[in-house]
C-alpha cells in the first residue's frame, strides 16, 4: 500500500529522481571506467588472460542471472529497501576491489558489484514511475536516461585519469562516494515516505528459476573460456556445455509452469518485442567490440601503447557520438515508426566495424577517431530505440517486467560478447603462434605448456616463455606475436560485423509499423 506522502506534491518526487540517478551514474560510470583501466589490472595483479576475461563477465554474469529476480523482489519488499540493498552491494564490492591483492578477491568484488547492478537497474526506473507525477513522468525518464548516457560517457576519461594520476583502485573509491551521496537521498525519501514499502507483498519468489537461469549462463560463460584451453571436444567443455543446455531447457519449462515467472515467455507473442529482445543482446555483445577489445587494442604495448588517460580521450569521439544520438534519436523519430532507424543503427555498426577491422599497431589514430564516432552514432540508434520498440508492444501494466527482460538480455549479450570475442582471439594466435613455437622451440619439454602461456599467459607468464627460444629467435617471435594481435582483434571486429549484419536482417524483416505506443493499436 502507498505510504501517505509529505512534502509538497510536485516536488517531493525530485528527491526520489535524484537518488535513482545518483545510484544509476554510479553503476554507468563504474561499468565503462573499469574497461579503462584493465589493462592496468592485469599489470598489478599479474592476470592471466583469462582471468582478465572473467573481471568483466563475471560482472555481467551476476547482473544479468539475477535483474529479473531483483525486479520481483523489489515489488515484493519494497523498491527503497532493494534500491538501498542495491547500493550496499555495490559498495560492498567496491571496497572489496579496492583493497584486493589477487584474482580471487577481486573477482568477489566484481559478483558483489554484479548483485548491487542488478538491485539497482531493476528498482530505479520503477522508482520514478511510482514516484513522478504523469505530468512530469516523461522527463524524469528522460533525466535517468540521460544521466546514465553520461555516465558511460565520462566512465573512460574518469577511470583513464584517476588510472594514470592515482591508481586503478581510486576508481572504487570515487564509487564510494557516488554511492554514499545517493544513499544520504534515499534516507530523505525514506523520512518522507515517497515511495510504497510493497506493491505485491504475497507475491512468490522463483528461486528455482533464478538458479537455473544462473547455472545456465555460467556453465556456458565458462564452457566459452573452457575451450581455447582444453579443446573443443575435452570432457570438460562438453560437460559444461552439456550443463548449461539442460539447465537452460529446464528453465524454459520452470518458467512456463510457474505461476509467477521470472521472465514471461508470452511477451514474445509480440514481433517488436522478440526483435528488442534479441537485438538488446546484439547490442550488448558488439559494445564490448568497442568498450573492452578496442580498449585493449589502445593500451596493449602490441597495440597504440596509449596510457590509460590516453585511452580514454581516444574514445571520446564514440562516447560523444552515442550521447548524441541516444538524447536526440528518440525526438526526431516518429513513435511506432522503428524499423528504418533501428536498421540504420545497426548498419552503422557493421560499417564501424569493418572499417576497424582493418586497423592494426601501426594505424595512426588520425585514422581511427571516425570510425569510433560511427561506432557511437550506431549505438546511439539502438540504446535509444529498442527499449522503446520492445516496451510500445506490451500493455503499461507488463512494461516492468518487460524492462527488466530487455536489460537481461543486454547485459548477457555484454558477457557473451566478450565471451564469443575472446575465442576468436585465441583461436587465431594460436593458429599463427603454435607453428613458430613448434619450429623454434621444438626441444623445449613442454610444448603444449609454451603455446598456451604465449596465448593466454599473464606478463610475467609470457616474459618467461620468451626465454625458452634461442636468443636470435626471439625477434621472429615478438614479430609474430605482433602479428597475431592485429589479427586477433581484426578478427574480433569481423565477428562484431557478423552480429550487427544479423541485427539488421532482423530489424528490417520484422519489426511492424504501430499506430500508437500501445499494443491495443498494434497494427502489427
Amino acid at each position: 500500500m502507498m505510504e501517505a506522502k509529505n512534502g509538497k506534491p510536485g516536488s517531493s518526487f525530485r528527491l526520489v529522481v535524484a537518488a535513482a540517478c545518483a545510484g544509476a551514474f554510479a553503476v554507468a560510470y563504474n561499468t565503462t571506467a573499469v574497461m579503462t583501466a584493465l589493462p592496468a589490472i592485469r599489470s598489478s595483479l599479474d592476470l592471466d588472460v583469462d582471468t582478465l576475461q572473467w573481471v568483466i563477465n563475471l560482472y555481467m554474469l551476476f547482473t544479468a542471472a539475477t535483474l529479473a529476480a531483483m525486479g520481483h523482489f523489489a515489488d515484493t519488499f519494497g523498491m527503497m529497501r532493494m534500491f538501498v540493498l542495491g547500493l550496499c552491494a555495490f559498495a560492498l564490492g567496491s571496497v572489496t576491489i579496492a583493497f584486493s591483492g589477487d584474482a580471487a578477491i577481486l573477482l568477489a568484488g566484481r559478483a558483489f558489484q554484479g548483485l548491487g547492478v542488478a538491485a539497482v537497474m531493476a528498482t530505479s526506473v520503477a522508482l520514478i514511475s511510482v514516484s513522478a507525477p504523469q505530468d512530469k513522468r516523461a522527463s524524469a525518464h528522460g533525466l535517468w536516461a540521460g544521466t546514465m548516457a553520461v555516465g558511460f560517457a565520462l566512465g573512460p576519461l574518469i577511470g583513464g585519469t584517476l588510472t594514470d594520476v592515482v591508481s586503478w583502485r581510486a576508481i572504487f573509491w570515487l564509487d564510494l562516494i557516488i554511492l554514499a551521496a545517493a544513499g544520504l537521498l534515499c534516507l530523505k525519501v525514506v523520512r518522507a515516505r515517497l515511495v510504497p514499502r510493497a506493491l505485491n507483498a504475497g507475491g512468490r519468489t522463483d528461486f528455482a528459476g533464478i538458479a537455473l537461469l544462473f547455472l545456465t549462463l555460467a556453465a556456458f560463460l565458462y564452457g566459452l573460456t573452457s575451450g581455447p584451453l582444453t579443446g573443443w571436444t575435452s570432457v570438460q567443455t562438453l560437460g559444461l556445455f552439456t550443463i548449461s543446455l539442460t539447465s537452460g531447457a529446464g528453465f524454459i519449462v520452470r518458467e512456463l509452469r510457474t505461476p509467477e515467472p521470472l521472465i514471461e515467455f508470452g511477451y514474445l507473442r509480440h514481433a517488436n518485442y522478440v526483435v528488442a529482445t534479441i537485438g538488446m543482446f546484439l547490442n550488448g555483445a558488439t559494445q564490448m567490440g568497442i568498450l573492452y577489445f578496442t580498449n585493449l587494442f589502445l593500451q596493449a604495448p602490441e597495440g597504440l601503447n596509449l596510457s590509460a588517460a590516453q585511452a580514454g580521450l581516444a574514445l571520446l569521439p564514440f562516447t560523444f557520438a552515442m550521447f548524441a544520438v541516444s538524447l536526440t534519436a528518440p525526438r526526431l523519430i516518429r513513435p511506432g515508426r522503428y524499423r528504418i532507424p533501428l536498421t540504420f543503427g545497426m548498419l552503422a555498426l557493421a560499417l564501424g566495424f569493418w572499417l576497424m577491422h582493418g586497423v592494426g599497431h601501426q594505424t595512426p589514430y588520425g585514422e581511427i577517431w571516425w570510425k569510433l564516432a560511427i561506432l557511437g552514432a550506431g549505438v546511439g540508434f539502438n540504446f535509444s530505440l529498442l527499449p522503446r520498440a520492445g516496451l510500445s508492444a506490451l500493455p503499461d501494466t507488463k512494461a516492468g517486467q518487460g524492462s527488466g527482460v530487455l536489460t537481461t538480455f543486454f547485459y548477457t549479450g555484454l558477457a557473451a560478447g566478450t565471451a564469443f570475442g575472446s575465442v576468436v582471439v585465441a583461436q587465431i594466435k594460436r593458429g599463427l603462434i603454435d607453428p613458430v613455437v613448434e619450429t623454434l622451440a621444438r626441444n623445449a619439454p613442454d610444448l603444449d605448456a609454451l603455446k598456451v602461456m604465449l596465448v593466454h599467459g599473464s606478463q610475467s607468464q609470457v616474459a618467461r616463455a620468451m626465454t625458452a627460444f634461442p636468443a636470435g629467435d626471439t625477434g621472429k617471435v615478438e614479430n609474430v606475436m605482433l602479428k597475431a594481435f592485429d589479427g586477433g582483434f581484426a578478427g574480433v571486429m569481423v565477428l562484431m560485423v557478423a552480429f550487427s549484419i544479423a541485427g539488421a536482417v532482423l530489424c528490417a524483416a520484422l519489426i511492424r509499423p504501430q499506430m500508437s505506443e500501445t499494443p491495443s493499436n498494434n497494427q502489427g
